[in-house]
């Protein structure tokens, strides 16, 4: 059986590259047009979202307008990369309950498209939570290349 953890050495290493690589920390509200508002950067080749538009959002329309507005931090030909829950109520953080946008397959698919993405892949793994600080059934992995030409190289 292979660990997925490495010994603390190899940890200080992985923090050392990474504080090299990590120039700056933005504050990011994607309920704005302009997500990163006062900040402009140049559109990026790659955009990760992992478990927080779910949770950020009440209802399928402000989802639906975050997910469109994510994607004008991409490049035409851009990656938007995602990890979305799906059929989750609420969430535990410490004793505090937080409620989450119920979604299935079909709504993320549809947000993803409306915005202007070709879903390249798209897998929903059925997975319980474990223990009662989550009530989701799945997760929706997902890789969507932004329309557009594809900028020079």
């Amino acid at each position: 059986m292979h660990s997925i953890f490495l010994p603390r050495e190899k940890w200080a290493e992985k923090e050392e590259k990474l504080r090299k690589k990590v120039t700056q920390v933005l504050k990011c509200d994607v309920r704005k047009p302009n997500s990163l508002a006062p900040v402009t950067l140049p559109a990026a080749d790659c955009l990760f979202s992992t478990l927080c538009l779910e949770a950020a959002y009440k209802d399928l329309g402000t989802f639906r307008a975050a997910v469109k507005n994510i994607s004008s931090l991409l490049k035409p030909g851009g990656l938007l990369v995602t990890v979305t829950v799906l059929k989750e109520a609420y969430y535990m953080v410490d004793q505090r309950c937080f409620s989450c946008l119920y979604l299935d397959q079909e709504s993320v698919k549809e947000a993803i498209k409306d915005a202007g993405f070709d879903i390249k892949f798209i897998k929903e793994v059925q997975e319980c939570s474990p223990n009662t600080f989550a009530d989701f059934g799945a997760l929706l992995h997902g890789v969507a290349c932004k329309w557009g030409p594809k900028p020079a190289q």
